[in-house]
């Protein structure tokens, strides 16, 4: 059983995604069903919502995700996010995170706190899933694709999967067994990160 900090330190961007695993699905789901549910929100408000595609789904989704995005990125940009995709794709499934703005508009904030407040909540619960996902020995990446409520980007993705209109898509996490050797992390001086008084 991995240490807290030890599971930190495994939870690692990986793109290159297979189906190798010991977990079924529906292992997988469940345990992001009880890590969703534990996730702190502010006032208790549990914003986010979370939608997990696997098989024809996922691949329907990236699929989407590549016919928009192509004509949008440029030069190493496009073929990075080829890769992305191509990585999904040959992955278990992908977790899409979405705030329910209706659930947010109940928070007791206005404007740019609800705002903060939101982005905290859905960010708890993307790295919350992720360390459930390492902990699991999946390998995980964080991508923001057709993210964009207000400008519509992230519509067609709720009539996809029939989600209500006040979803709004924060993020994607494509997830699968571990492909690839990961390369060791730089990181700066803790000094820099964090400082001490007393």
């Amino acid at each position: 059983m991995s240490t807290f900090v030890e599971l930190v330190e495994k939870r690692r961007s990986i793109y290159a995604l297979g189906t190798n695993s010991e977990y079924s699905k529906k292992d997988i789901e469940n345990r992001i069903r009880e890590v969703v549910k534990q996730v702190p929100t502010a006032f208790n408000s549990q914003t986010t919502r979370v939608v997990v595609l696997f098989d024809e789904a996922k691949n329907k989704f990236w699929d989407h995700i590549y016919d928009v995005q192509k004509n949008i990125l440029e030069g190493g940009m496009q073929e990075w996010m080829s890769g992305v995709v191509t990585g999904a794709k040959n992955g278990i499934g992908t977790v899409l995170f979405f705030e329910d703005l209706d659930a947010a508009k109940q928070m007791p904030t206005q404007g740019a706190r609800t705002e903060a407040y939101k982005q905290n909540n859905n960010a708890n619960a993307q790295y919350a899933v992720w360390l459930a996902l390492a902990e699991m020995d999946l390998g995980a990446s964080l991508q923001h694709f057709n993210v964009g409520y207000e400008q519509g980007f992230d519509k067609a993705t709720r009539e996809m999967f029939n989600l209500p209109e006040t979803y709004e898509m924060i993020a994607q996490m494509p997830f699968g067994s571990i492909e690839q050797d990961i390369d060791e992390k730089e990181h700066i001086d803790t000094d820099v990160q964090v400082k001490v008084f007393s």
